[in-house]
């Protein structure tokens, strides 16, 4: 499609018939819509220039060539001009006449180049009858060399295509390359302007727009264009293809032209042109002028949109980039058989490429692609995971268009290669078939599965990650099954096959009336951390429950489970919430907890746990163990009244008659730490009923006055200094050192403390017992006499 132009006449005129009114060379003409601005486009950049060395030798008109000029000056404004002699008024050589066509619209050259507009029929050569003359109107027609006429021209010239390039590279230079201006040596116009035109056609038309060129110019100068052409016989231009000026030379006349930096690109085009149909070429540079890429991917992305020709392997994905990214109207035109050529040429390309292509299939853009697109990507990946076992995690899902068919053409081939496979490359398979959730039937896959299962079971540290598998169920069902005869056979291993497996072959549900069951999750109950341990505890036994017969598995299940650990407070609790109350458990589920019980364990949860248990009716204790808990409950009774503001001496002393003395020798940290913060009354009557706590009891203390003098240590510490009074026995428990030190620092306290702390002391004797206070009472006399006498007057000091 081709637009409209303003169009001028610039020549000689006699009086009245041009713009100006007077005589003389100026605009004879012009169309409504041209301006001043125009006109001065015009006069500047594209007027004919008469050679004057032809003019005094008074050369025919015929042999005067016609010009034909191009400039981008604000305006777009080609041009066609011709030499006519003599002027109109006074008989003097230079008369002119240059037909000019404007606009300010690119689009309205369609897709034609200006060189093509040479010899285009719309031309005048004559002055209009008026100063109006029309506009060009759209759907004018360009000159009759066009691409195909181009290709040929640069085919039968000698070394065209070097030509082509040269003159290529010169307009587009190497980044590193300054711009330089190109200067033609030609006898014929037409010769220079045919090499414009294939130069231009192998640039974006719109940038071909951009580029003015002079056909021909009697000093090149002076002209702004970036193509000039110049005539051997005018003189005047003194670039020479020896002393260029700058100017990169193509001499016609002579068929050389200027040293050149060849660029790839240009190189690339050139050749395409003489190689393809040239009307598909140029649509190609146009397509790789929009295709928002830099650089050779962009011709890597119109040659495969418009010639079918694909990039080599490793600038492919850059073409796979385009189709994600591409500006959209191009993809949508483009895409679809790009993606197609990709994909009959799979084989070639990286993995890679074919993983990014498969991503882009999916888009809206190519709704009917993605199947094949995914075939191809499996194919490639199947190579690649035979080859290494390389396997991506799991993909995308297909597309809407995949089928039936189109899986089982994706299944044939991973299962002949499953059959055949070593264990390890099985292994990457069912991760590949996973990663496309392909589903093989695991019956067609012998002898390559049996291999692979007996292998397994033999190497229990391979670190399969099997939720990646397809078929994983099955596969682990195979594998239950041959650990299970290997179970069997040698009962003995159970533990070392749990340890081994347990992290692999747990599942929901275990059922552990099952051999294999019970060995995997006794050892997941010793490596699980403890919030797991009791959820899968509550699933086995929610099983249990649920089982058509379920006393008999609810105490299977619980053997397994406690015959080689005690029950804790959080698993007695859920016992009470899953079990009817008095349900028929044998009690040799308990003996763990039981062996625990009596041996007192400094933790309070397992008794807890048992009174749990009995209270739900779950287990009725042997008397040792029964004797044990009631101990437990004892102490526990004992310590709350020690931790009492107001401890009751009487049901401190009626508990502590029932803690037996292993129990008290099993926490005597717990207890003296529950002496040290009690009142000195409570502790003492403690100490009684427990001797055996007097020593070390008597080091808690002294630790205590070390760094305070609280009344109660200090009143403990005194009857701990006295203890012979009370008890041969006691007294000889406490070490001499600890005596002594306890002694200095009862005395220290009494001699340092204020009144109102003494009091305080002595309150807390006086609550241990009327014997010990004239002891007191005598320890402070003796103590504090020597303190008031030097606090006298005149007293020591």
């Amino acid at each position: 499609m081709t637009g409209r132009f303003e169009s001028l006449i610039y020549t000689d005129c006699r009086q009245g018939q041009g713009l100006r009114g007077t005589p003389g060379l100026q605009f004879q003409a012009r169309s409504a819509g041209a301006d001043r601005s125009a006109e001065a486009v015009v006069q500047r950049n594209l007027l004919y220039e008469p050679p004057p060395r032809w003019m005094r030798e008074r050369r025919p008109v015929s042999e005067y060539p016609v010009s034909f000029a191009h400039v981008y000056d604000g305006l777009f404004a080609t041009a066609s001009g011709v030499y006519l002699g003599r002027e109109s008024v006074g008989g003097r050589e230079g008369n002119q006449l240059t037909h000019a066509i404007v606009t300010d619209d690119p689009a309205a050259y369609g897709l034609v180049r200006p060189a093509q507009l040479f010899g285009a029929p719309f031309w005048t050569v004559e002055p209009a009858p008026d100063t109006r003359c029309p506009r060009l109107e759209p759907g004018w027609q360009p000159g009759s060399f066009g691409a195909a006429e181009a290709r040929a021209f640069v085919h039968a010239a000698s070394d065209g295509a070097d030509l082509l390039t040269a003159l290529l590279s010169t307009l587009r230079p190497p980044a590193d390359e300054p711009s330089r201006r190109v200067l033609f040596v030609a006898r014929e116009p037409a010769e220079v302007l045919r090499w414009v035109t294939a130069a231009t056609l192998l640039l974006p038309q719109r940038e071909a727009l951009r580029i003015g060129f002079k056909v021909f110019t009697l000093n090149p100068a002076y002209a702004p264009q970036r193509i000039l052409a110049v005539h051997p016989d005018w003189g005047g231009a003194g670039a020479t293809l020896d002393n260029d000026q700058g100017y990169v030379v193509f001499d016609l006349v002579r068929h050389v032209w200027s040293r050149v930096v060849e660029t790839r690109a240009a190189r690339r085009w050139a050749e395409l042109f003489l190689a393809e149909d040239p009307l598909d070429v140029v649509d190609a540079v146009e397509v790789a002028a929009a295709s928002g890429v830099d650089g050779e991917g962009s011709a890597d992305v119109a040659l495969a949109a418009v010639l079918r020709r694909l990039p080599p392997r490793e600038q492919v994905a850059g073409l796979v980039r385009w189709l994600r990214k591409g500006p959209p109207p191009l993809v949508r035109r483009y895409g679809a058989g790009i993606v197609d050529l990709l994909v009959e040429a799979a084989p070639r390309w990286p993995v890679d490429v074919l993983r990014g292509l498969d991503d882009v299939s999916r888009a809206a853009t190519f709704p009917h692609r993605g199947a094949t697109v995914r075939l191809a990507l499996i194919d490639a990946e199947l190579r690649e995971a035979l080859a290494s076992g390389t396997v991506h995690e799991r993909a995308a899902p297909s597309t809407d268009g995949w089928t039936r068919a189109d899986e089982a053409r994706a299944l044939g081939p991973i299962s002949e290669a499953l059959r055949a496979a070593e264990p390890r490359r099985f292994e990457a398979l069912l991760r590949l078939c996973g990663r496309f959730g392909l589903k093989p039937p695991l019956g067609g896959l012998q002898p390559g599965l049996e291999r692979f299962v007996l292998d397994w079971a033999d190497h229990p540290d391979r670190a399969y990650r099997t939720e990646a598998w397809a078929c994983a169920e099955g596969v682990e069902r195979l594998l239950r099954r041959e650990l299970g005869q290997r179970l069997a056979a040698e009962p003995d291993i159970a533990y070392e096959l749990g340890d081994q497996w347990w992290d692999v072959l747990l599942r929901e549900p275990m059922r552990l009336d099952e051999p294999l069951d019970a060995a995997v999750v006794e050892a997941a109950l010793r490596h699980l951390p403890p919030v797991q341990q009791l959820d899968l505890i509550e699933q086995c036994l929610r099983t249990a429950v649920d089982a058509d017969r379920p006393a008999a598995l609810v105490n299977r299940t619980a053997a397994v489970i406690w015959t080689h650990r005690p029950v804790d407070l959080a698993e007695a609790h859920l016992l009470r919430r899953l079990l009817p109350r008095n349900a028929p458990l044998d009690p040799r589920i308990f003996a763990e907890l039981g062996a625990v019980l009596v041996g007192y364990p400094p933790h309070s949860e397992y008794l807890e746990a048992a009174l749990v248990l009995m209270a739900h009716g779950l287990w009725s204790p042997p008397p040792e163990v029964a004797r044990a808990i009631h101990g437990h409950r004892a102490l526990t009774v004992a310590l709350e009244q020690l931790a009492s503001p107001r401890p009751d001496i009487d049901e401190l002393t009626l508990a502590l008659r029932h803690v037996p003395a292993r129990l008290v020798a099993a926490r005597v940290r717990e207890l003296c730490d529950a002496l040290a913060a009690a009142p000195a009354a409570a502790a003492f009557a403690v100490l009684v009923h427990a001797p055996q706590l007097t020593e070390p009891c008597s080091r808690k203390i002294r630790g205590e006055l070390m760094g305070n003098s609280n009344p109660a240590h200090v009143a403990l510490a005194f009857v701990l200094v006295h203890i012979e009074r009370q008890s041969a026995t006691m007294a000889a428990m406490v070490q001499p050192g600890t005596h002594a030190d306890l002694d200095r620092m009862v005395r220290t306290a009494v001699i340092r403390c204020s009144q109102k702390r003494l009091d305080d002391m002595t309150a807390q004797v006086e609550a241990v017992g009327p014997m010990w206070l004239a002891r007191w009472r005598t320890l402070v006399r003796d103590n504090r006499r020597g303190l008031l006498r030097r606090l006298r007057p005149g007293g020591r000091g």
